[in-house]
């Protein structure tokens, strides 16, 4: 039990630092969960995507939200029940989702004051496919609310940034699943940090880099993922806050996309948080824009 104490303590130090012991110790909210709070009002109506066991918005605090999820309540309580999470956390799903666009799923559109997705959108296989999906189900003021993991501080440290060239691709395929390439370079790069093994960590915690995964298990997860009924789930994209803002004004002076960035990105703890929403375009400082990038991966 006290290993067990210890190990989340450290996690908590690595992934937040001082002020994550000070928010744990005053119980208060997460960024994330304050961040949520400004734009996701409990009247709604709103769409969580994919919340599983750690809901932003849960119906247990009066929340008019519906649920989107790859697997209906009892089989993610089922998938969770002999670990450390608790599954009284997950909620009923309201929409099982296969893989189809979403508004089929969901049976409306223009339907939702908000939709959340923590930690997803790097898992879609078409990224721009996900947005218009977003969009579609959004009322015409309608907020996309993200958390996407800051790949400078997590398990995709060494991932090369995604470019919006590489979402063009996968848009024109129409990709409905990660690439065999994608899956050798999700497993054969992911790393860990520090004694306690986290994989996400703040921007100024210490601890070595270890390999997470062998090549031999890139090579077979590689040669799994060339059959046709075979899905991997790994991170399809990997993005800094100024690399994502770039990819996002560039979908939309491309006419794929009507969101802007409201707010944000913004965040701590190799994750970041931004508010998507129908807005004129802008053009945009390309350069400025790219020197940002290039100097964050310094």
């Amino acid at each position: 039990m006290k290993r067990n104490i210890y190990q989340r303590l450290g996690g908590l130090w690595m992934r937040e630092g001082i002020r994550g012991f000070a928010r744990h110790l005053l119980r208060r909210p997460s960024l994330r969960q304050r961040y949520v709070a400004q734009y996701a009002s409990p009247e709604g109506p709103g769409l969580e995507i994919g919340p599983s066991h750690s809901p932003l918005a849960p119906k247990a605090r009066g929340f008019h939200v519906e649920i989107l999820d790859h697997a209906d309540a009892a089989t993610l309580r089922a998938k969770y029940q002999n670990t450390e999470v608790d599954v009284a956390n997950v909620e009923e799903v309201d929409h099982v989702w296969r893989g189809e666009p979403m508004s089929e799923t969901i049976g409306r559109k223009s339907c939702y004051a908000w939709i959340i997705a923590s930690h997803v959108i790097e898992h879609t296989p078409d990224l721009v496919g996900f947005l218009v999906e977003c969009q579609t189900l959004l009322r015409e003021n309608g907020r996309l609310i993200l958390v996407v993991p800051d790949k400078r501080y997590c398990f995709d440290r060494f991932q090369s940034v995604t470019s919006t060239g590489d979402t063009l691709d996968a848009h024109r395929q129409r990709l409905t699943k990660p690439s065999p390439g994608r899956v050798f370079d999700h497993h054969a790069n992911a790393v860990r940090k520090g004694r306690t093994g986290v994989i996400a960590w703040h921007k100024h915690a210490f601890g070595k880099l270890r390999m997470i995964h062998t090549v031999e298990g890139a090579r077979g997860a590689w040669q799994d993922a060339q059959h046709a009924d075979q899905y991997i789930d790994v991170h399809n994209w990997h993005f800094t806050p100024e690399s994502f803002r770039l990819v996002i004004e560039d979908l939309r002076e491309l006419g794929l996309i009507e969101f802007g960035i409201a707010d944000g990105p913004t965040g701590s703890g190799g994750e970041f948080c931004v508010c998507l929403q129908r807005m004129p375009a802008e053009r945009m400082d390309r350069l400025a824009c790219l020197a940002s990038i290039g100097n964050t991966q310094r």
